[in-house]
């Protein structure tokens, strides 16, 4: 009987041994299996026998067109252009601004439209409208395409107003007396091959004529042909010509034609794996009178290029021309020219010309390098002696040397932001001339743009320059231009994709500087307008 466990006690197990012993075997009887197989069935011949006929079988059916629907994607609605536009604004000084751009869009054959611009100042810087000026320009053109030629063509009309206020201060003047206007009406056209071949071409011509206040007349005939023949793939022949024809009247003065020809060709190829080269010359005829100059001239171009890297590359250029000078020139670069002046050619006899340029990632680009050249008959602005508002031109018949060191950097971030800077040292050596009137030592520009937010446009420039020298006739003194800044911004508002709102201020440090001398520019100048695109 076994025990409760509350009154278990302290023990051992016993050792004990347990054996299992199999003995019994299961056996069982083998069985036996028949199997029968079943005897076949006894054939029995079929009555009537079958016969087999093969008969080939012949059919038509109808065509099937099924009728297919594929699915078809929604065009997507054509974006509007627009790209004719109109700008016009007012601000002080009694100015006026209006700016217009109209053309034919989407027209793969032919596209053609006008331009008109005006600027203009009711009031200028030395006693009021003694010193207005204005700048307008109308222009029509035109350009048609095919597969192998495009042709087109040009009409203009450009007005440059101004006043001679550069006379001494307090003088009491006859405002009739001292208005200045350029009148300047060209056409022109040209032809070129449409796409890129073996051998491209490119004929253009045209005509100027020109007046002023003070009964001077111009007139220019113009006709030019460039091309380039692929010899091979690494290889091609370059070749220009051009000829002027300029005739001028003055009131005491009728200069003869002037012809100035000029014909080059040059020959470009690897000298190396890498390296580029150009090799030709110029061969130029005039007909100016000024000194003992021979009518045909022989100017060597050479070229070489060659990259340093893939975003590297380093370049130099020996070369000369014929420089073409005419009133045309003349007048767009300073309008106080003085009555019945002569213009001759400047003959730029050899340049040198060598720098490097590269990118620095996707977005900055640079470039430097140095330019000397040798000048003969180049023009620098004097004061008239008796009258010391108007300019004289003086032609240095000996040999000028120029030199210019320059540099510049530009900065794009895709539609945000774009930086461009452009800086440039001179050096002269004169030759019969005893200065380089009114040519400056340095100049420095810088242009900027930038989208802010989307709506809000910032456009920065600023130039400054300084170092030229001038011949006081008062005083009977050489002396130094004051150093020149200028810082111009213009703000812009847009309210939609064709309206926008633009404040633009000229001078906003309102700084007194001349470019020339007795020639001080305006002050702070501030604009308020409106564009519609459309």
């Amino acid at each position: 009987m076994a025990q409760p466990p509350e009154t278990w006690g302290e023990g051992e197990i016993e050792k004990v041994e347990i054996q299992i012993t199999k003995e019994k075997q299961i056996t069982l009887p083998q069985a036996s299996r028949n199997f029968e197989k079943i005897p076949p069935r006894p054939a029995e011949p079929i009555k009537p026998e079958i016969r087999y006929d093969f008969k080939n079988l012949n059919f038509n059916t109808p065509d099937y067109n099924p009728s297919i629907r594929p699915l078809r994607l929604q065009a997507e609605p054509i974006s509007k252009i627009y790209g004719n536009y109109v700008s016009a604004a007012l601000g002080n000084y009694a100015s006026i601004f209006i700016d217009a751009y109209a053309t034919t869009k989407r027209d793969k054959d032919k596209f053609y439209g006008f331009k008109v611009s005006h600027l203009g100042f009711g009031r200028g810087p030395v006693d009021g409208n003694n010193s207005a000026g204005s700048n307008s320009q109308l222009r029509l053109f035109g350009k048609t395409f095919s597969r192998q030629v495009s042709a087109g063509g040009f009409l203009d009309y450009e007005r440059i107003g101004t006043h001679f206020y550069g006379y001494t201060p307090g003088t009491d003047i006859d405002r009739s007396t001292i208005k200045q206007a350029y009148n300047i009406i060209g056409l022109g056209g040209e032809i070129e091959n449409t796409s890129t071949s073996e051998f491209n071409y490119k004929l253009k011509g045209g005509f100027s004529y020109l007046d002023d206040n003070y009964q001077a007349s111009e007139s220019e005939i113009s006709v030019g042909f460039s091309g380039d023949y692929e010899v091979s793939k690494t290889s091609k022949a370059l070749f220009s010509t051009d000829y002027n024809l300029i005739t001028r009247k003055d009131a005491a003065i009728e200069a003869k034609p002037r012809h100035l020809l000029r014909i080059k060709g040059a020959y470009q190829f690897y000298l190396m794996d890498d390296l580029l080269f150009s090799a030709g010359a110029t061969i130029a005829y005039e007909n100016d009178t000024l000194g003992k100059a021979k009518d045909v001239h022989l100017f060597p171009d050479f070229r070489a290029s060659y990259p340093l890297s893939p975003s590297v590359e380093v370049y130099a250029v020996f070369t000369g021309d014929m420089d073409k000078v005419s009133l045309h020139t003349i007048a767009r670069e300073n309008a106080w020219i003085n009555a019945n002046i002569g213009t001759y050619h400047t003959n730029r006899t050899a340049e040198f010309l060598g720098g490097v340029r590269g990118k620095l990632g996707s977005k900055v680009s640079y470039g430097g390098g140095l330019s000397i050249a040798n000048l003969k008959n180049w023009y620098f602005y004097r004061n008239d002696n008796t009258d010391r508002s108007k300019f004289n031109l003086e032609f240095d018949e000996g040999n000028t040397k120029r030199t210019n060191f320059f540099g510049e950097l530009s900065f794009v971030h895709a539609e945000k932001a774009r930086v461009s800077l452009r800086g440039d040292y001179f050096g002269y050596s004169t030759g019969n001339s005893q200065e380089a009137w009114h040519r400056p030592k340095y100049r420095v520009g810088v242009t900027t743009a930038f989208n802010i937010y989307a709506k809000l446009l910032l456009n920065v420039d600023m130039m400054a320059q300084g170092g030229a020298k001038a011949f006081d006739v008062d005083t009977a003194v050489i002396t130094t231009l004051p150093a020149a800044f200028d810082l111009n911004a213009k703000l812009s508002y847009l309210f939609s994709k064709q309206f926008s709102l633009f404040v633009k201020g000229n001078n906003l440090l309102s700084n007194d500087y001349p470019i020339y001398l007795n020639y001080p520019v305006r002050g702070l100048n501030v604009m308020g307008g409106l564009t519609w695109v459309f």
